[in-house]
């Protein structure tokens, strides 16, 4: 559907509206020099002509916020992102997301009332999400352990973290909202304005809005088409090229507001967005035309959220220990909480894998393999463990530097090493962990990247040893022979010029 059939839009021809306006102001003077004045029509006739400020009341910030998001459109699947971002599918996609939330805005200084509110905390009443891509249903929905949240925007995209629990992927996704309700009141011009006046809406305002790391051009303009003394009406138009972690964003917009003067508080917001975003090394990309409708209600006392605010040290850093995020794996049985730079990307038999990606760069993976069991009390050993993996290496191996055993505090024996050699003349770093419980079950996970990747890599393997638990049995069909046993140990089918790309970002 086209910007000009969208029922958001109100079609003007900017020549006819000014002479209706001069006409209209022409009958007003008339009448008022005839009765010696005019009766109250939301703003005298003086106070028509002169310019009106749209002053935001910094004092309220505790908030009641509805959200409805009608999507459609298509999501574009590329065989392998790693290789190429060109479209190998398009699925056809419809989409319908509900939040219902309270909202208390928070400054790095909550004395000086003039600053942006970089921060926020939101309890959840409502965030649920009905989609259908290719006939396939999908729900989602948060869990009542990560309803309420903080939301900090000290950078954008907006973070969003839980102070008592973890969220999983899924989760983040859904709470990727296409508008802040932090940063509506940006929309609003900052000059004193008459009503058929227009403004450009400030590329920053629009990155906050829309939760862009970046705006690259913007033609974004505000009308005023309607001004009293208890509200303004402004209509929103244009388009803007942008990008959100490095991947590149087109939206085309047209929308409407309404703020409120007496309370200081933009309280309605219509908004139809195309937004066309490329595919990325960790999400397809889409084509996908929204409506999307924001009703924002001041509050005078929280009914979810605590009554006191959170204690929250907005001027240092969000604190990293929260930003781990929850990964599971049905086909293994096995769930971890890692980076939140890690994604698992399949998880299937015979592919359950996850994929380490910053700024739309791959950095490394992680391939998950279900091993059969030790018969009784057996557990392999260090020195069995090391020629398996050499076995299974071949050539490509060149050295090992480091090995170790330990415990974990849930009772997992790990065994880890870290092997280097090369594939096709590129420099490789495998990690491979052994995991095995006392009931004979074992688990392989193994970490690929290029040599000079180690220090993005930063310890995962650490990580996942730290909170890896096997939360079922799967079956016996899931589990494969030893390393150096399996039909798929072969350097070239193990270390496929796909699985290098995976670690190093080659194209």
């Amino acid at each position: 559907m086209s910007q000009i059939d969208h029922p958001l839009t109100v079609p003007c021809d900017a020549a006819v509206k000014s002479a209706r306006q001069s006409r209209r102001d022409l009958l007003l003077l008339g009448s008022a020099l005839l009765a010696g004045g005019i009766a109250p029509i939301g703003l005298t006739y003086a106070e028509e002509l002169s310019p009106q400020s749209l002053a935001v009341d910094p004092s309220r910030v505790l908030f009641r916020v509805r959200i409805e998001i009608d999507g459609e459109g298509n999501v574009n699947v590329p065989t392998n992102p790693l290789v190429s971002r060109k479209s190998d599918r398009s699925l056809p996609l419809k989409s319908d997301v509900v939040f219902d939330y309270e909202e208390r805005l928070r400054r790095a200084d909550a004395t000086d009332v003039d600053s942006v509110p970089i921060a926020a905390e939101r309890f959840f009443h409502e965030a649920n999400s009905d989609s259908e891509v290719n006939r396939s249903k999908i729900q989602a929905a948060l869990r009542p352990s990560v309803c309420q949240s903080i939301v900090r925007r000290d950078t954008l995209p907006e973070i969003t973290y839980s102070s008592e629990s973890y969220f999983t992927h899924e989760e983040l996704d859904l709470l990727r909202m296409p508008v802040s309700s932090i940063a509506v009141d940006r929309l609003l011009p900052t000059d004193p304005v008459v009503k058929g006046d227009q403004y450009v809406v400030e590329s920053e305002s629009l990155r906050a809005l829309f939760g862009l790391s970046a705006v690259d051009a913007s033609e974004v303009k505000g009308e005023i088409v309607a001004l009293s003394t208890k509200e303004a009406r402004v209509q929103l138009r244009g388009n803007l090229d942008g990008s959100v972690d490095g991947v590149p964003t087109k939206l085309r917009i047209v929308g409407k507001l309404t703020f409120d003067r007496t309370m200081g508080v933009t309280t309605w917001l219509a908004m139809a967005i195309h937004e066309t975003r490329d595919i990325s090394k960790a999400e397809p990309g889409f084509d996908v035309a929204s409506t999307i409708k924001m009703i924002r209600k001041p509050l005078d006392k929280p009914f979810g959220l605590q009554a006191q605010p959170e204690p929250l040290d907005i001027r240092s850093g969000i604190p990293e220990e929260r930003l781990y995020v929850e990964l599971q794996s049905d086909t293994i049985g096995m769930s971890t909480l890692m980076d939140r730079r890690w994604r698992m990307m399949s998880d299937k038999a015979g592919l359950t894998m996850m994929r380490m990606i910053e700024n739309d760069r791959s950095i490394a993976q992680c391939d998950f393999r279900r091993l059969s069991r030790l018969a009784g009390d057996k557990q392999w050993t260090m020195n069995a463990f090391q020629q398996d993996v050499r076995k299974t290496l071949g050539e490509q191996w060149r050295e090992f530097v480091v090995a170790n055993e330990r415990v974990t505090e849930t009772g997992l024996v790990v065994m880890t090493l870290v092997a280097r050699g090369a594939v096709e003349e590129v420099p490789i770093e495998w990690v491979i962990q052994h995991y095995s419980d006392d009931s004979g079950r074992r688990v392989l996970a193994t970490f690929t990247m290029e040599g000079d990747a180690a220090d993005s890599f930063a310890g995962s393997d650490d990580q996942l040893a730290s909170t890896l638990r096997m939360i079922h049995q799967p079956s016996a069909a899931q589990e494969l022979p030893d390393l150096a046993e399996q039909e798929s140990s072969k350097p070239e089918d193990r270390l496929s010029d796909e699985s290098i790309q995976s670690a190093s970002d080659r194209r």
